[in-house]
């Protein structure tokens, strides 16, 4: 499915009414959902009263309360209910290689037993894991180890900031790069600019812009209008890890413009690294960033796993130490590039090289999508599929892809958003696990014979709408 197909199709689900779950249905997800995992809510009862709202991640709530883990293995994810899900979580999108890979695990073991997991000091993992990522990322001449993916945002365009001594930074609206202060902007549905920035004084985004997806002209006309811009962060699939699709020249064309005007481009290959392809986005769509910014999938799910990779002349900026007369972006942080992080990343990268895990994974991920839009087809529903490496996109109501600037459009966000938790209760019910409703994660362990039984599980799901 090329990329004006997908458009077409995300416009005509937005313009036309919401496909609901019959009431009876609904009602039957719901009491199901409450018989078959009393001890998840009661667990959620005992959260709220420490913890703001019951759970600490948006990827943990699930429609009507969230699930509580007891392990978790292989494709699998056990509840403490005794409720094994087909796991297409994946943690957010970290594991490939399927839950708890043994060869990983043991090599992680041994660091806690014999390194000790934080040290304080430099361990040889620190620079073999950076030397390992450089094979798959030329780009990255320097790598500097951080704890997440946000933290990594932060300090890019802390270093953009002070390499090219300009100001201001550009991003595309939609496009999710963690939640500091001046990235959360224009945050999941393009042009909501400051509605989920509560907490935060307007004046921070004095020097933060963004531009519609794919609008490469809005882009020209920007950099008319601001002169001085240190920086472009894109997301290489496009919005929320490709839910709005990006146009397959559209990167190119920011690198291409970014290099007329002396700025520097940011890569944030959070998702897209291993997963899409061993090179990340840049390597897939064919540009070259200055900077690249990875998070969890890096080091396989293991905490604290975060890098910020660029040019050389560039990562200068943040070198290490205290002190000295030169312009520096201060970084700091006990944790980062400790042993266990950096041993995690360093044999997660070679396991997933060895296994060939991003195309088996990807291959997984395009037999589901396919699958997918056979069903949808059958029944008659204008839903569709597509899938980026091993990332599936599955659009019911798309709220991502509204038109926030349309009147009859923008009041719809929130029973678009509300159909996507029903959606995630309905795959529940059917033993299965996604992200918020709409995107499934693939890895190695998801067989054909998974495939066919996850196809088998959505059609049992369409058979519930109206």
């Amino acid at each position: 499915m090329d990329y004006e197909e997908k458009i077409a199709k995300i416009k005509n689900i937005v313009s036309s009414p919401l496909r609901e779950f019959k009431p009876e249905e609904l009602k039957g997800i719901v009491e199901r959902y409450e018989k078959r995992h009393v001890k998840s809510k009661e667990a959620f009862k005992r959260a709220r009263k420490v913890i703001p709202g019951g759970v600490e991640h948006n990827l943990a709530f699930n429609y009507p309360f969230p699930l509580t883990s007891k392990k978790v293995y292989d494709c699998y994810m056990e509840t403490i209910d005794d409720v094994v899900l087909l796991d297409y979580l994946m943690c957010g999108g970290p594991i490939i290689l399927g839950h708890n890979y043994k060869p990983l695990t043991e090599k992680v073991l041994n660091v806690i037993q014999n390194y000790g997991p934080c040290t304080g000091i430099t361990s040889e993992y620190e620079y073999i894991a950076a030397e390992q990522l450089q094979k798959y990322f030329p780009s990255c001449e320097n790598v500097r180890w951080l704890q997440s993916g946000t933290e990594a945002d932060m300090l890019a365009i802390r270093v953009a900031r002070v390499f090219t001594g300009k100001k201001y930074v550009i991003k595309v609206g939609g496009s999710y790069h963690g939640w500091s202060d001046q990235l959360l902007y224009d945050l999941h549905i393009p042009g909501t600019k400051r509605m989920e920035s509560h907490g935060i004084p307007k004046e921070i985004y004095k020097y933060i812009d963004s531009i519609p997806p794919n609008d490469i002209e809005a882009l020209r006309e920007m950099f008319k209008e601001k002169k001085k811009v240190a920086a472009v962060l894109i997301e290489p699939m496009g919005g929320e890890s490709g839910a709005n699709p990006v146009r397959p020249e559209f990167n190119k064309e920011v690198e291409e413009l970014c290099h007329e005007n002396d700025t520097l481009l940011i890569s944030d290959e959070v998702v897209c690294a291993f997963r899409l392809h061993m090179g990340g986005g840049q390597a897939y769509f064919g540009y070259t960033p200055d900077l690249s910014i990875f998070g969890k999938i890096v080091g396989h799910g293991y905490p604290s796993a975060a890098a910020l990779g660029g040019r050389a002349d560039v990562m200068a900026t943040v070198a290490a130490g205290v002190g000295g007369g030169a312009k520096r972006a201060y970084c700091g942080g006990t944790l980062a590039a400790n042993p266990l992080t950096c041993a995690a990343a360093y044999w997660a990268m070679k396991f997933v090289e060895e296994t060939n895990a991003t195309e088996i994974a990807g291959n997984a991920a395009a037999k589901i999508s396919a699958k997918l839009n056979e069903v949808f087809e059958k029944y008659n529903l204008p839903w569709f599929s597509y899938n980026f490496g091993a990332t599936v996109h599955f659009h019911t109501s798309c709220v991502f892809g509204i038109d926030i600037t349309d009147p009859k459009q923008s009041p719809q966000v929130k029973e678009r958003k509300e159909f996507m938790e029903h959606m995630g209760a309905a795959l529940v019910d059917q033993e299965i696990i996604s992200v918020s409703g709409s995107r499934f994660y693939t890895c190695i362990l998801h067989s054909d014979d998974i495939i066919d039984h996850t196809a088998q599980k959505i059609e049992e799901i369409c058979k519930k709408v109206k």
